[in-house]
């Protein structure tokens, strides 16, 4: 097995330890689980790459994010749902950094 690495699925993060997550978005599954549930790959700041488990928020919230875009995610705790009686939600806060434009070569080069 020279040369071969194993491809290993990152921890979840636990935004009940741990409420904010900053890192470099890395891609995204559909339909993973049970759930058929959106899987979010993050790459933190020390290199290691943990998923998120989507939510109603989390998809609508992460949609238009782009792979290698800087975000931060900010759990807010649970909220009472003012549309389904005696359920709550988890919340969050997104919040993006885009990458920087690259160079564009052209015609005036």
């Amino acid at each position: 097995m020279n040369n071969w690495k194993k491809i290993e699925v990152g921890d979840a993060w636990d935004f009940e330890e741990n409420d904010t997550l900053i890192g470099v978005f890395v891609g995204k599954e559909e339909n993973v689980g049970e759930n058929q549930s959106m899987l979010y790959e993050i790459e933190t700041k020390d290199g290691r790459r943990v998923n998120v488990w989507g939510s109603t928020i989390l998809d609508t919230r992460l949609k238009n994010i782009e792979i290698g875009e800087e975000v931060k995610i900010v759990f807010l705790g649970r909220e009472k749902s003012k549309k389904r009686k005696d359920t709550e939600y988890k919340n969050y806060d997104v919040f993006h950094r885009p990458r920087p434009m690259e160079k564009v070569e052209g015609e005036d080069e």
